[in-house]
C-alpha cells in the first residue's frame, strides 16, 4: 500500500549529506521547480526543505511590539503587490510587548523589488528592528 510520506534514519555523524529520494525529482507536481528553500532551526536542529517555483527568495525577520492584524495585513499586501510566494512563517513573543516574526518567501526578480520591500517593512507600526536577507542559489550557510 502506498503511503503519504517516506521516512529514513540517517547517520548524520558519519555522512553529512543526505540524498533526496528519486520520487522528489520525478514528482509531476514539482515539474516547474527552480530550486528548494532549506531552513535550519538553530535551537531544535530541525531542517525543512521546501520546493520553489520561483528563481529567488528571501527571509524577513521583524522584531515588533506585537503580532497583530495590522501587521499581518501589511505583510499580506506586500506579498500580493510583489508576487511573493510565502514558503514558511514562524513567530513568538518573548516578552509581553516584544515579538519576533519571520517569513521566508520565493520571488522572481527579488533584487529589483528589495528597495520597495524594505521601505514597506520600515513603515510597520511598532517595529523595533528588521532584517531583510536575499537568499541566492549556491549561497551556503
Amino acid at each position: 500500500m502506498a503511503g503519504i510520506t517516506k521516512g529514513m534514519i540517517a547517520d548524520v555523524h558519519k555522512k553529512k549529506e543526505i540524498r533526496l529520494p528519486d520520487g522528489f525529482f520525478n514528482n509531476p507536481e514539482l515539474k516547474d521547480m527552480k530550486a528548494a528553500m532549506v531552513i535550519y532551526f538553530e535551537r531544535s536542529g530541525e531542517i525543512r526543505l521546501i520546493p520553489m517555483m520561483k528563481e529567488g527568495g528571501a527571509r524577513v525577520r521583524l522584531e515588533v511590539e506585537k503580532v497583530n492584524p495590522a501587521l499581518m495585513q501589511t505583510m499580506t499586501q506586500l506579498f500580493k503587490q510583489h508576487d511573493l510566494k510565502v514558503l514558511f512563517t514562524t513567530g513568538f513573543c518573548f516578552e509581553q510587548n516584544r515579538c519576533i516574526y519571520e517569513v521566508y518567501f520565493s520571488a522572481d526578480n527579488i533584487k529589483s523589488k528589495q528597495d520597495n520591500i524594505r521601505a514597506t517593512i520600515e513603515n510597520i507600526p511598532g517595529l523595533y528592528e528588521s532584517e531583510f536577507e536575499i537568499l541566492e542559489i549556491g549561497q551556503e550557510w
